[in-house]
This record gives C-alpha cells, sequence and structure tokens, in this order.
C-alpha cells in the first residue's frame, strides 16, 4: 500500500524507519534518527528496503507541508469533531498504523505545535508513520486559512485547576522516554539550557520542555520536580518559585482539555466542486520539480530573459486543474452534472468535445486539433458522465443548431475501412468508444484480424493527417463496398473508456514502439467511487450553451468555406513551448529504451495542439497561445508520459511474466504491512503471523484471480508457481526447506522470506 502515498512526498529525502517500538531510524544506518537533524533521514526508497516495520515522512522545519493527527476518539464528541475536521480539510488522508486514527497531510504551517482532546498538529520536528492506507486520495492540498482556523481553537488559553495524580512510572524512566522519543533532539537541547537562537526568551524554552514533561506524566509533582533537575529549572524563577511552574502547568494541563466544537472550521470550509476545480493556473505551475534548461539554439529563451521554465515530472498525483476559457467552463458543467462527479473525467470530456467541434477550423504547425484522449476508471467510478454530458450539451443546442449532430461520431468502428467511410460524411467529430482497453489489446495482438490491423492503421494516419492541406487518400479492396474515398483534412478525436486493469493490459511496446499509444492522453482515476451528486442532469447554462453555439457557427461555416484560421503564439508562449521542445529533444537524446524514445517522440506536438484548443476555448476568432496555455498543456503532456514511464518500470504494464512478476511483488509487500490482526483474516496461522514469512496460501488467495494469471496459458495456479520459482532463482525471495517451516511452525505448505536481491517496487 506504500505506493499510494503521495509521489511528491516520495521524491523528498525526508523518510525514516521504525521497528515496532516507532523510534525513528536512520534508513543509511539503522542508527536513531533526530527529526530535526536532516542528515539522519533517507530516501523512501532507502526508508522502504530497509525491512523495517514502519517507514515515516518527516516534517522539515519552514517546509510546506503540515499533518493533522487524528488520535484514537474515545467518545461520540470525538468522533464528531474528526469527522468535522476531515470534512472540512480536503486533501491528502490515510489511515494511521493502528487503525484507528487518521493522519492528514495539508500544505501550510503553524507557529508551533499544538495538541488537545485527540487531535494534533504539526509543522516541524516530527515524523509520522506511513502506511499508505488511503482514507481520501486527493492531492495534498493548500490549507493555511483552515490551519489558521484549527490552531487559534486549539490554542485558546484554558487554565485548568491542578489536581495531584501520583504517576506510575520513575522519574528515570520519564526521562528515558523523553530522550529517546521522534523529538529528542529538542528535549535533550532544552535540558541541557540551549535555548538561544530557537526560542525568544528562556520562559518559551521552559514552557517548552514543561510540555514535554506533561506529555508523559499527568503527575505535576513529578513534572516540578523532573524539571528543576535540568539546566533549565536551576534558576532561582523556578526552584524558589512554585507559582511560576504552576501559571505554565494550568495552561499545558487547560490545552489538554476537551474543546466544545470546530465549527469555526466549516466557516471557511470550500464547496468540494469549488475546491477541486479552482484554477490555479495564474502564476503557473505549482509544485514543480524539473526545470528546463534554456533553448540551445541560442535564441531568446527563458534563460536569456531571467526566468526559469518549471515543468510538473508528472508524477505528482495531484488533480490537473481545468484551464481558463470555454474549455474549462465545459468540465465544470460536465463535473457538476455527473451523477458521481470525477475530475478527471470531466476534463478530459471537454477536451474531447471541443476538439470534435473545432478540431477542423483551426489550425497549428499544419495540423488540426484534433485529440485522442483515454478515461481510465474503476467500474462504478462515473465514466458514464464523459457520454451524459456531452449528450447534454448537444440536445441543449439541437433546436438551435440542428447540424451539431454531425460533430458525434459512432460509438465502435468495426475497421479501419468503417472509420474512413464515416469521415466521408463527416469529416470533423468525436467518438466515444467504451471499453476502449479490450479495443486495444485487439488491434496490438501479434494475430490481429485484417479488420482490426486496419484500425489500427486508419488511427496511426489520421492523428496526423488533420490539418487543412493534408489528405487521407482512397484505398481500394476486392470488394468494392470496402472501397474509401479521398479526405480532405479529416479530423477524428477520440475518447476512450476503460478501466486501468483492461487498458494496461492492452499495452505492450509494439503499441508503443509502433506510436499508437503515444499519440494518446490518459486521464486516470484511482481514487474511491466518488459521492453521489444529489442534482445530477442539470441543464447548462445560457451563457454555456451560447459559447458552444459560436463554435459551432464558426466550425460549419469553415466547413462550408473550405477554410480555417491559424491559432497563433505569442512571444512568451514561444519561449515556453521551445525550451520544452529542447527538453524533449534531451530526453529522447538519453533514452536507453525504445519506449522511452516514442513517448516523448510527440509530446511536443501534444503539447502545441492542446495549448492550440486551450487558445480556441479562450478567443474563437483571434486564438493566442499564451505563457498560461503553453505551461497547462506541458503539465499535462508531462505528467501524462512519466506516469506511464513509471508503470513500465513497475512492470505494471502489458501481460505476461514481467507483469506476473510485478503483481507477485506487489503482494509480498502489501502481506509484510499487514498487521498481525489483518493476517489472521487471511487464515493465516498464529505461529508466523507475527513473522516477516510470507505463506503460499495469502500468495495463491491473492493472486490466482489477477488477469494477468488467469489470462496464462498454463493456467493461474501453473503459472504463480513458475513465476514464484523464477523470483527463488533469481534470489530475489527465499523458500523455506520444510524443516524450516514443519517443526517450528507446524505448517507443511510453502513459506517465503526476502533474499539478498529483493527489489521493491
Amino acid at each position: 500500500m506504500l505506493h499510494n502515498i503521495p509521489f511528491e512526498l516520495q521524491q523528498l529525502r525526508q523518510w525514516v524507519c521504525a521497528g515496532p517500538n516507532k523510534l525513528p531510524l536512520n534508513p543509511r544506518t539503522g542508527q536513531a534518527a533526530d527529526v530535526t537533524d536532516p542528515d539522519t533521514w533517507g530516501t523512501f526508497e532507502e526508508a522502504r528496503k530497509t525491512g523495517y516495520k514502519h517507514i515515516g515522512f518527516v516534517l522539515k522545519r519552514n517546509g510546506p507541508y503540515s499533518i493533522i493527527d487524528l488520535d484514537e476518539p474515545l467518545n461520540e464528541v470525538q468522533i464528531e469533531r474528526h469527522s468535522k475536521i476531515a470534512k472540512a480539510f480536503e486533501s491528502y488522508s490515510e489511515v494511521s498504523q493502528s487503525g484507528k486514527g487518521v493522519h492528514i497531510i495539508v500544505k501550510g504551517s503553524i507557529p508551533q505545535g499544538v495538541r488537545r482532546d485527540k487531535v494534533e498538529v504539526y509543522s516541524d520536528s516530527r515524523y509520522m508513520i506511513c502506511t499508505g492506507n488511503v482514507l481520501n486520495q486527493l492531492p495534498i492540498t493548500e490549507q493555511q486559512s483552515l490551519l489558521d482556523s484549527l490552531f487559534e481553537e486549539m490554542n485558546k488559553s484554558v487554565k485548568a485547576e491542578l489536581v495531584q495524580v501520583n504517576g506510575s512510572l520513575t522519574d528515570e524512566q520519564i526521562y528515558n522516554m523523553a530522550g529517546s522519543a521522534a523529538n529528542s533532539g529538542n528535549f535533550l537541547m532544552l535540558w541541557a539550557g540551549n535555548w538561544q537562537g530557537k526560542y525568544e526568551s528562556q520562559s518559551e524554552a521552559d514552557f517548552a520542555l514543561l510540555s514535554m514533561l506533561c506529555f508523559y506524566t499527568q503527575d505535576n509533582e513529578q513534572v516540578r520536580r523532573i524539571f528543576r533537575f535540568s539546566e533549565l529549572g536551576k534558576r532561582d524563577k523556578a526552584t524558589k518559585n512554585d507559582k511560576y511552574l504552576d501559571r505554565a502547568l494550568q495552561k499545558i494541563r487547560g490545552a489538554e482539555m476537551p474543546l466544545v466544537d470546530f465549527s469555526a472550521l466549516l466557516k471557511t470550509q470550500p464547496k468540494y466542486n469549488e475546491h477541486r476545480f479552482e484554477n490555479k493556473s495564474q502564476n503557473g505551475l505549482q509544485d514543480t520539480t524539473e526545470t528546463i534548461a534554456g533553448n540551445s539554439s541560442g535564441g531568446k529563451n527563458g534563460a536569456e530573459t531571467g526566468e526559469e521554465l518549471s515543468i510538473d515530472s508528472g508524477k505528482a498525483e495531484e488533480t490537473i486543474e481545468p484551464p481558463t476559457g470555454f474549455v474549462g467552463e465545459l468540465a465544470r458543467y460536465i463535473f457538476e452534472s455527473a451523477i458521481r462527479p470525477v475530475p478527471e473525467i470531466a476534463l478530459a470530456t471537454a477536451i474531447a468535445l471541443t476538439a470534435g467541434v473545432v478540431g477542423r477550423s483551426y489550425n497549428i504547425s499544419g495540423l488540426g486539433l484534433n485529440q485522442y484522449l483515454v478515461i481510465l476508471a474503476k467500474t462504478g467510478s462515473g465514466k458514464e458522465g464523459a457520454a451524459t454530458g456531452i449528450d447534454a450539451l448537444i440536445s441543449a443546442v439541437r433546436n438551435q443548431v440542428p447540424m451539431v449532430d454531425q460533430f458525434v461520431g459512432p460509438a465502435a468502428f468495426a475497421s479501419g475501412q468503417a472509420l474512413v467511410r464515416v469521415l466521408d460524411k463527416q469529416p470533423c467529430f468525436v467518438s466515444v468508444l467504451g471499453e476502449f482497453g479490450l479495443t486495444l489489446k485487439d488491434i496490438c495482438d501479434e494475430k490481429a484480424s485484417s479488420a482490426h490491423v486496419m484500425l489500427k492503421k486508419a488511427l496511426l494516419d489520421l492523428y496526423a493527417k488533420s490539418g487543412h492541406s493534408k489528405i487521407l487518400r482512397s484505398s481500394v479492396y476486392s470488394e468494392s463496398d470496402k472501397n474509401t474515398k479521398i479526405v480532405q483534412a479529416p479530423n477524428v478525436t477520440i475518447l476512450g473508456e476503460s478501466t486501468p486493469e483492461s487498458f494496461y493490459q492492452g499495452v505492450n511496446s509494439s503499441a508503443i514502439s509502433a506510436g499508437l499509444l503515444p499519440r494518446f492522453s490518459i486521464f486516470e482515476y484511482n481514487g474511491p467511487r466518488p459521492a453521489r451528486n444529489p442534482n445530477p442532469f442539470q441543464p447548462p447554462s445560457e451563457a454555456l450553451v451560447n459559447r458552444f453555439i459560436e463554435f459551432l457557427m464558426v466550425s460549419l461555416a469553415t466547413q462550408q468555406n473550405n477554410t480555417f484560421c491559424p491559432v497563433q503564439i505569442n512571444a512568451d508562449a514561444k519561449i515556453v513551448l521551445d525550451d520544452f521542445d529542447t527538453h524533449v529533444d534531451r530526453e529522447m537524446r538519453q533514452a536507453n529504451q525504445d519506449v522511452i524514445l516514442q513517448l516523448w517522440n510527440r509530446a511536443h506536438l501534444k503539447a502545441l495542439k492542446l495549448a492550440a484548443l486551450i487558445a480556441v476555448g479562450n478567443n474563437a476568432h483571434q486564438p493566442i497561445i499564451d505563457r498560461e496555455c503553453a505551461l497547462w498543456s506541458i503539465k499535462v503532456v508531462t505528467r501524462d508520459i512519466t506516469k506511464l514511464l513509471a508503470k513500465f518500470v513497475a512492470g505494471e504494464i502489458g501481460s505476461g511474466d514481467l507483469r506476473m512478476e510485478s503483481d507477485v511483488r506487489r503482494a509480498i509487500i502489501d502481506y509484510l504491512e499487514l498487521s498481525h490482526s489483518e493476517r489472521k483474516r487471511y487464515q493465516v496461522p498464529e505461529s508466523i503471523a507475527n513473522e516477516a514469512i510470507v505463506p503460499f496460501g495469502f500468495l495463491r488467495r491473492r493472486l490466482r484471480g489477477l488477469a494477468s494469471f488467469t489470462s496464462d496459458r498454463r493456467g493461474a495456479n501453473a503459472a504463480l508457481a513458475s513465476i514464484l520459482n523464477s523470483l527463488c532463482e533469481a534470489g530475489e525471495i527465499v523458500k523455506l526447506h520444510p524443516a524450516q517451516t514443519i517443526a517450528p511452525f507446524g505448517i507443511n505448505t510453502p513459506l517465503y522470506i526476502l533474499g539478498s536481491n529483493w527489489r521493491n517496487i
């Protein structure tokens, strides 16, 4: 499950590991880690490969992240409060290691960590054990205003009556616990009296140390006594004045008292739709991870103008916000009117419908603006929102523009010839193709039928024949009814729908080397099933309908007059696009596999066509690509390519032994991350339920139903046995000898442990 952790966190060198006692360890040395010392942290992969039970993300001082820890609630009031907080902070969250708490990760910071009534918030000098057990598969969002509200409510000064409670631990035990905790560096620094540089006064330092001691014991007298052993506690103000310490203790204990409500958070909470579709592109791309060097041609570029072009590596799982103009407006409408709204589906549909209408009427770099897109989502996750969104807008304008239906193509193509014949009457259209993963598998199969071979050929040809001066030439067959005519500027936009499993199984290296898959942009949603929209099927606004009619009239006029409108590029956008072209060239030169080469091959062209489409949506009569259009389009294209490459590296694409090996590795990782109780639910014997030993029974139960195994000619069981044997021979796993399983554990079925060559995926 660790692969679910947001990629933007995985990319940071802020990871530690931990054993059952949860104390942070340096993943490179195995020694104690200090959450205030970056030299004791490592990378995500280093932490994963240690084999320790836990890995954790460290909050770096002055870093962009904060963690809200909702500890296990003890009563209904706390449950309701936790629910309000989780609802208000719409950001990535996961279930804690215990399975009873929740961690919410947001962007923003607070002045100091706060803890109150089963709620904790920290911005630095802490670490969080990460599970990847996703509660909300959302991007990590900016939530500074809500953090401020939460901090204010939690930090309200309340003085508690000090009631003496006798502690159960000795002073030495309290000191040892604090001195070996995750924030031990800060504790030991304060214990030694070294507060200068971090605290404005010694009184603030006193309060911080007292707070730490209060965390480990409710015995106030014990806190006073231990504090006076420290260097901070030796000044007269502390040794001779109980009132000084009592005032601090009253405030600290008061902060532990229950709060009545967190209603202030809900007053500032943005609506779900507004948050997911808030346009953040005003300042260019955010959270970028790679900078492109200036254009090597020597012309004016970003480097020479004092700015750098940053592009998203595509690795983060954040939702891409819709662009400005008509495409963005259309995406919002499709989202808001869907039964189960999904931003990725709405955005892809908006792009496809716009391209299906105007793709032939505008040209950029000698090509039309047709698009090949694929929507990937699990069954029941709202893929039907694509077709229903298109149908709703078409129906809304049909009375005023009866010819609108010519821009919607067939829902399936029997062959390449059938597709070309449609173009004779409909030279520009969008087709929504269901179960596209199966279609892709059929047309890329080595034993594909002649009809599927021709369909693949047609899709390859049509992508680059959409320009006004381009011609798709006729074909003649022995059966005259299959003959096709010459088509000028054929403009086909494809919007395929599929489940991720079906689609990626249909992908293989030939689909990429032939250039088919690189022509497609993939919009994938992997989150939970979206909540049902209480008000679906809302009609489009009059303003949106009028905008759509405007585009229809332009397209019909250019089609009738056999003309087109060129899309211009302003100077700033040209710098951005030229720099991206240089970046693409560099990626292709450095490519050591044909897959990498082919996926980057059309990246610049895809970004150019997409940017032109957005520009048309901004101004149908004088479309100009500006810097914002260029940056947004580069982000979409780059994210798509890098995610697809990552899946190839992980063996998650295609079928055969490579895919099955990847599935086995993932099942092993998932098993090792299960708790004792979770393993028992899989009927794992008690004798190994706490051991880092993977039983064959679990693997068989987990894997035999996967398509990668069920589709294997050998049969699922034989295929699994073969893959396990292959991994054993490679030293990635070790099959225990019966002497190591029967006597110690009383088990006579195969058991496996990680081998010396084990590699995490």
